[in-house]
């Protein structure tokens, strides 16, 4: 899938676009495995596969058949910053991955950055009471350690207690290391229409700069729905799913045999 973008109409295309300019993840990769196509198939053939099958025909093989365990030798590390703590709470969420954030003990936060989230972006009366929020939290998190320094505490002390005044919305920054396995299973739930908007463009972003480097690997890697042909989130996708009138929903599929076939 083209920049993973082509099965959309130019509406929903231009929606995705506001979606991403709206929080504007950073993300980097630092490092990924070399020569992973070449390491992956000669895995493979360690098993049997015939040495006339070319590299590429193998790669493809394996994850189009779900043969997903030797794609675990392919690892990437990425630098992610300008995401939530509440987007890094779901990150945790893949636990198949290694994480290092931003400590908040070691860093004086007052300066912190912050998203607003895209709901609320066009009514500018809640987006005005969210950055009052925000900066009450911030003037709070100050007070709550010079407080600290005034009563003869450390400034490790200080920070390490003021942290807790910090909302969802802070920005933090992390080392996310993945392998691609993991990263196929990350991109199936964080590809979809359902997933926070925030995560999903962390998801959109890492899939543009991968598929780059393996298009053996994640050219035919999307939501869920398009991985498996039939979508798991049955009643709950939403009615603006662009494969709702393509792909079926597992419930509907298991429906179909469902009592025909003996257990």
């Amino acid at each position: 899938m083209e920049d993973n973008l082509s099965y959309l109409s130019e509406v929903d295309k231009n929606l995705k676009v506001i979606q991403l300019t709206l929080f504007m993840v950073k993300v980097e990769l630092l490092r990924y495995t070399p020569d992973g196509i070449k390491l992956i198939a000669e895995s493979c053939r360690v098993s049997g596969i015939p040495p006339d099958i070319s590299d590429e025909e193998v790669v493809r093989m394996v994850v189009e058949n779900d043969y997903s365990s030797v794609l675990e030798h392919i690892v990437f590390t990425f630098d992610v910053s300008e995401i939530s703590v509440a987007l890094s709470r779901e990150l945790l969420e893949h636990r198949i991955a290694s994480h290092t954030a931003r400590s908040t003990r070691y860093h004086d936060e007052r300066n912190f950055g912050y998203v607003i989230p895209p709901p609320i972006r066009n009514d500018p009366e809640l987006v005005e009471m969210f950055k009052q929020a925000m900066e009450s939290a911030r003037e709070h998190y100050v007070k709550v350690f010079d407080k600290m320094i005034e009563k003869g505490y450390s400034k490790e002390k200080a920070r390490e207690v003021a942290r807790y005044v910090l909302p969802m919305a802070t920005h933090t920054h992390y080392v996310w290391t993945i392998n691609a396995r993991s990263l196929i299973n990350f991109l199936g739930l964080r590809l979809c229409k359902r997933a926070a908007p925030e995560i999903r463009e962390l998801a959109q972003k890492i899939y543009d700069i991968v598929v780059k480097i393996y298009p053996e690997i994640f050219e035919n890697i999307g939501c869920r729905g398009y991985n498996l042909g039939l979508c798991p989130e049955n009643e709950a996708r939403p009615k603006d799913c662009p494969y709702a009138k393509i792909i079926p929903t597992k419930k509907k599929i298991k429906e179909t045999w469902k009592g025909k076939v003996q257990k």
